[in-house]
């Protein structure tokens, strides 16, 4: 299979599709990124637990609302890259995500941010979320 490195390359792949019903798991996506975010500030302002897990739910946080975005706009995901690309092409492209946010996300994957980084940058991430989707409706 050739490199998918554009949304209409994902749209041609099997990593990327439309879905009349990702808008409706838009609300339990957040619900899911809320909570995520919450466990990681209560461990990180707890100072007990392992401070790993604050950048791991952080993660998930922005894995939740990078998830929350593109369904909103009718697509589904079978693979993370082409879930960044569709939301570099219907966010960042357009001017409504700064591309700090995917690149924070992609730097949280890798595990290469601390603790307290992976905090703030979910927190970010969630708050930029709930202003897209709802000024979308």
């Amino acid at each position: 299979m050739a490199i998918i490195n554009t949304l209409s390359k994902c749209l041609d792949s099997p990593y990327l599709f439309e879905d009349k019903e990702a808008p409706k798991r838009v609300g339990t996506l957040m619900a899911t990124a809320a909570d995520r975010l919450e466990a990681a500030a209560n461990i990180h302002s707890s100072g007990q637990g392992d401070q790993a897990d604050v950048s791991f739910l952080s993660y998930e946080a922005m894995f939740s609302c990078l998830r929350a975005l593109v369904y909103t706009k009718g697509y589904r995901e079978a693979g993370l890259r082409c879930l960044m690309l569709a939301c570099e092409s219907l966010y960042v492209r357009q001017g409504l995500l700064d591309v700090e946010f995917i690149h924070t996300f992609e730097r949280s994957q890798g595990l290469k941010l601390k603790p307290d980084e992976a905090l703030a940058g979910a927190s970010r991430f969630v708050k930029r979320t709930i202003e897209l989707l709802s000024a979308a409706q």
